[in-house]
C-alpha cells in the first residue's frame, strides 16, 4: 500500500474518532484539527456512522503484468553483476526466462521491492596476500576468549567535512527534472583522532588537516613542513590522548586497567620504531596484532565515524571550523554506551564473517 493511501486512511479514521470522542463538534472545528475540509470530515464521519467501512474498496481494473513468480525472476535478475541498468534486466530475463516486460514495469517492480538504483561503493582491491593476512588475524582474535575483546583500545582519524562531499546519490527521474546539487570548490574539514572500547570514548584530538591547522613539524627529507600528520605528530597524539585516555576508561571500569591494548592502523606515522617503542612501554598491554592492510571493514570504530558523520550532517548545521568542532564534540558526548557494547560483543561475528568470505570484504 503507498504512503499516501495510508496517511488518506489515518484521516479517515482521526475524523471518525474525534466525531465519536466529541459528538458535539462541528465538521468544520474536526477539520481544522486533522487539516483537512469540513466536506471530507463529513462524508467519512456519515460512513462510520452508518457502519461502512472507512477504507476503500477494491476496485476493479488492469491485472498485473507481473506475477508473484516473473516479480521474484526480475527482482534476482537485477542483483547480477552484469544487469546494471533496468533495460539490462529486462533483457536477461526475455534471454534466459523468454519473460517480456517494458523497462517501465521492470522500474516499478524494482521499486515496489525496494530497491534503489545507487552507485557502488569503490573500495580498495584485495589481493591474495591481503585476504591470507585479512584471515589469519581474524582467526588469530577468534582464539582468543571473547571477553577479550573489552582490553582493546580502537583507535582511527577521520576527516570530517562541513558540506556533504560524497558523490549524489541516483535517481529515476525525467531528464528535465534532473536537478543540481550545490557543492563548495575546497570544503572547510577537521582532522580528528579518537578512540573507542567498550567502556566508553576518548577525548577529541583535531590535527593537521583541520582548516587552518599547519603542522609544526619539519620533514626531514624535504625540510618542508608535514603537510598531513607526520610520526612526531602522532607521538603527541600518544603521549597527550591515547594512553592518558586510555587509562583513564579502563581504570574507571575497574577492568582490565593493568592489561589494556592499544590497536591502531598500519599508517607509516604510526608503525615508526619511536612510536612502537613508546606504546610497548606505556601501554599496561602493548600493541595488539599488527592490523591487516586495507581492512577499514574489520574495524568497529568505522561504523562509529558513519554514525557521528550521519548524524553531523542530519542534526547540526555548523557553518565554520569552530562550530564543527563543537558539533563533533556533542556528538561525542552523546555516543550511547549500549552502542559500544555492541561494536565489541559484535567482534566475534565480524571476524568469523571474514573467515567464511575467504577474506573478501565484508558489509557489517
Amino acid at each position: 500500500m503507498a504512503k499516501g493511501i495510508v496517511a488518506l486512511q489515518k484521516l479517515r479514521e482521526q475524523a471518525a474518532t474525534l466525531k465519536k470522542y466529541h459528538p458535539d463538534w462541528s465538521f468544520n472545528k474536526i477539520g481544522k484539527k486533522i487539516g483537512c475540509r469540513h466536506s471530507f470530515v463529513s462524508r467519512w464521519v456519515r460512513r462510520d456512522q452508518a457502519c461502512e467501512p472507512l477504507h476503500d474498496q477494491s476496485r476493479s481494473g488492469r491485472p498485473p503484468k507481473a506475477d508473484a513468480a516473473a516479480q521474484e525472476h526480475i527482482v534476482m535478475a537485477a542483483q547480477l553483476p552484469e544487469c546494471r541498468t533496468a533495460a539490462d534486466v529486462a533483457a536477461k530475463l526475455q534471454q534466459d526466462q523468454h519473460l517480456s516486460f517494458s523497462v517501465t514495469t521492470v522500474k516499478r517492480v524494482l521499486r515496489q521491492h525496494g530497491l534503489q538504483h545507487l552507485s557502488p561503493v569503490a573500495r580498495p582491491m584485495l589481493t591474495d596476500s591481503h585476504k591470507l593476512a585479512r584471515v589469519k588475524f581474524a582467526k588469530a582474535v577468534l582464539r582468543r576468549d571473547k571477553t577479550s575483546k573489552r582490553r582493546w583500545l580502537n583507535t582511527d582519524s577521520k576527516i570530517f567535512h562541513l558540506h556533504k562531499m560524497g558523490r549524489p546519490l541516483r535517481r529515476w527521474c525525467s531528464p528535465g527534472a534532473r536537478g543540481t546539487v550545490p557543492r563548495p570548490k575546497h570544503s572547510i574539514a577537521a582532522h580528528v583522532y579518537m578512540g573507542i572500547c567498550y567502556w566508553g570514548v576518548t577525548k577529541l584530538m583535531f590535527v593537521t588537516g583541520t582548516h587552518k591547522q599547519v603542522s609544526k613539524f619539519v620533514n626531514p627529507k624535504s625540510k618542508r613542513l608535514y603537510a598531513g600528520v607526520g610520526s612526531s605528530e602522532y607521538s603527541e597524539v600518544l603521549s597527550q590522548m591515547f594512553v592518558p585516555e586510555g587509562n583513564r576508561l579502563f581504570q574507571q571500569a575497574g577492568q582490565w586497567a593493568d592489561k589494556w591494548q592499544l590497536q591502531q592502523d598500519n599508517a607509516k606515522p604510526h608503525k615508526t620504531a619511536t612510536n612502537m617503542a613508546y606504546i610497548a612501554e606505556n601501554v599496561p598491554g602493548g600493541h595488539f596484532l599488527t592490523w591487516p592492510a586495507c581492512s577499514p571493514d574489520m574495524s568497529p570504530i568505522e561504523n562509529m565515524w558513519a554514525w557521528m558523520e550521519g548524524k553531523l550532517h542530519k542534526e547540526y548545521q555548523p557553518k565554520n571550523v569552530e562550530e564543527l568542532k563543537d558539533s563533533l564534540e556533542q556528538i561525542r558526548q552523546s555516543i550511547p554506551a549500549s552502542m559500544l557494547h555492541n561494536m565489541f560483543d559484535g567482534y566475534q561475528a565480524r571476524m568469523q564473517r571474514v573467515v567464511d568470505l575467504d577474506g573478501e570484504y565484508i558489509n557489517m
